[in-house]
């Protein structure tokens, strides 16, 4: 009986010292990045007729970019994720966060909103819509958006669409030069849609 009630104990005494070193290991750190608009305003932005709405998205993403982890790419064929370097939001909002400001910088337009929003009824609007086909950095410091975008006049409804696949380097080491970097990218898109905004108002 004494044997059974020290072997209880030992066991007792061994379970609240393992659930005390669990609880004191250090729990796991995440680092959260987020895109930002990398254009200041455009010189060239004023007669933009403030009527006119601009809405950004939906953002189309391939399934491996629609999570939390960032993604860095070895091959054409091998990709890995980062458990700990991740997006402080989900990328498709942040994608279509960072067009919205962009554009708003270029253009001058002061009504620029993010899908879902739905101009109100009978006022003229544009509509941008991406699908991300990449957008990523690889082992060998390069950062790669390819994107399909279109732009719909809701008042003429003509659609005029394009195929941007645009590329850069990294400056510096790490997961915020690579952050950097792919909002720069986003920037030059962001001109070229600008462009054909602007065309179409």
């Amino acid at each position: 009986m004494e044997n059974n009630t020290l072997k209880t104990h030992h066991l007792i005494v061994i379970g609240l010292f393992l659930l005390v070193a669990g609880c004191a290991t250090p729990a796991a750190k995440f680092t959260h990045h987020v895109l930002h608009p990398a254009v200041s305003p455009s010189a060239e932005a004023g007669g933009w007729d403030p009527e006119v709405y601009v809405v950004v998205g939906p953002v189309e993403l391939p399934a491996y970019l629609d999570k939390p982890q960032m993604v860095l790419r070895h091959s054409d064929h091998t990709l890995s994720f980062s458990e700990f370097q991740r997006w402080a939001e989900p990328l498709r909002k942040g994608i279509s966060r960072a067009v919205a400001e962009n554009l708003s910088r270029l253009t001058g337009a002061e009504k620029v909103a993010i899908y879902p929003f739905d101009a109100p009824q009978g006022s003229p609007s544009m509509r941008v819509v991406m699908d991300v086909v990449r957008f990523d950095a690889d082992d060998d410091g390069k950062v790669t958006l390819d994107v399909r975008w279109g732009v719909r006049n809701g008042k003429s409804q003509s659609v005029t669409t394009g195929h941007t696949t645009l590329s850069g380097g990294v400056e510096g080491a790490g997961q915020p030069a690579r952050t950097k970097a792919l909002s720069l990218l986003l920037a030059e898109f962001s001109r070229e849609v600008a462009e054909t905004l602007k065309a179409q108002e």
